[in-house]
């Protein structure tokens, strides 16, 4: 193997690797987003018992990791009982 194919060879792996860690972070702060603005759009309802409310639960559960979205639940109860 010549010194060219080593270095392409190598290039082409620092390319693929910088290319998938991109994407993930891409994906993470597109996830994030998701998550800010239904927690915004939350606070924008008035009905509490409305099904909205519930829809934007259930999604926001599917994007948060499971112990951001208990703290996330017991604050919004909080704020419901206060």
């Amino acid at each position: 193997m010549t010194d060219y194919n080593t270095t392409r060879d190598a290039a082409g792996t620092v390319t693929a690797r910088s290319e998938r860690m991109l994407r993930s972070l891409s994906d993470d702060y597109q996830d994030e987003m998701v998550v800010v603005s239904l927690m915004n759009h939350y606070q924008l309802c008035s009905d509490p018992d409305d099904t909205v409310l519930v829809a934007i639960e259930r999604v926001l559960e599917d994007y948060m990791n499971q112990a951001d979205f208990n703290a996330w639940m017991l604050t919004r109860k909080g704020i419901a009982n206060e």
